[in-house]
């Protein structure tokens, strides 16, 4: 079989070895037809500007050499290599044309992109490192750069409700007093010491419940106790008084205890 060696030359402009590149047309076209084309080209793409990476290495060559004539189709170097000259820009360039800050060439699934989350408002701890995009982005509303709430509630909600209509939770919404971002519970109060030690110091072991001992209003933990009257300590005002006189200042209030006591010991 007398094999075709017909040389087309095609000036395809700049590429990465030289100006004016001459291609066999057997590198793309099989010898009884000009199409389809080969399913393994000899052509190399991946000397050209640009490499075909991922999903790109099992698309059709006419899925992006695409004209009305032959001359157009072969118009190699007049190719955008922007994905947006491709792909259906769904974000309406709201977020920018830098598409490998989420995507890569692999999937459009955000789940393997590269995208620093650490940059933005709400930078992501614990269990939020590990959800997909979506579940905080509503794919639906196409431009993931729109303001979401930081706080708790804007995506917690439904939960604390429930906790709060079951009357197992107060209706203090300060998340962060008692959780962390890894788990609702346990309650984490391990940052209490920073205001008053209560894993350290004279208070270690010695407390069991944040309401009912301390802060006496469970929806506001602002208001607090110092165990005068018996709430926690026997700390009767008489004794107070006498063991407080001539002290300039004193109050028998919780306030004026902390302001004197910040650790909670009597030699502060």
């Amino acid at each position: 079989m007398i094999r075709i060696m017909i040389a087309l030359t095609l000036t395809i402009g700049y590429s990465q070895n030289q100006n004016i590149t001459t291609m066999d047309c057997s590198d793309c076209h099989g010898e009884h037809s000009w199409l389809p084309l080969s399913n393994e080209p000899l052509f190399n793409h991946n000397t050209t500007r640009y490499t075909l990476l991922g999903q790109h290495q099992f698309a059709d060559c006419i899925q992006c050499h695409i004209g009305n004539t032959v001359e157009e189709k072969h118009q190699f170097s007049n190719l955008s290599t922007e994905c947006k000259d491709c792909h259906f820009d769904v974000h309406l360039e709201a977020n920018g044309l830098d598409c490998e800050r989420c995507h890569s060439p692999i999937s459009w699934e955000t789940s393997v992109s590269g995208f620093n989350h650490e940059l933005t408002l709400f930078p992501l701890a614990g269990m939020h490192r590990l959800l997909l995009c979506s579940h905080c982005h509503n794919t639906d509303s196409q431009n993931w750069t729109s303001w979401l709430p930081t706080d708790c509630n804007g995506c917690h909600q439904s939960e604390i409700s429930v906790s709060i209509n079951a009357g197992n939770h107060p209706e203090n919404t300060d998340c962060i007093l008692c959780h962390n971002t890894w788990s609702w519970s346990p309650i984490d109060m391990s940052h209490h010491d920073i205001l008053f030690p209560i894993y350290s110091g004279k208070h270690q072991n010695e407390w069991t419940s944040c309401t009912a001992e301390c802060h006496i209003n469970p929806n506001d933990y602002a208001e607090y106790s110092c165990g005068l009257n018996g709430v926690c300590h026997d700390h009767r005002q008489s004794e107070m008084d006498d063991e407080h006189a001539g002290k300039t200042g004193y109050v028998y209030e919780s306030s004026a205890c902390y302001q004197c006591h910040p650790s909670g010991s009597e030699h502060d």
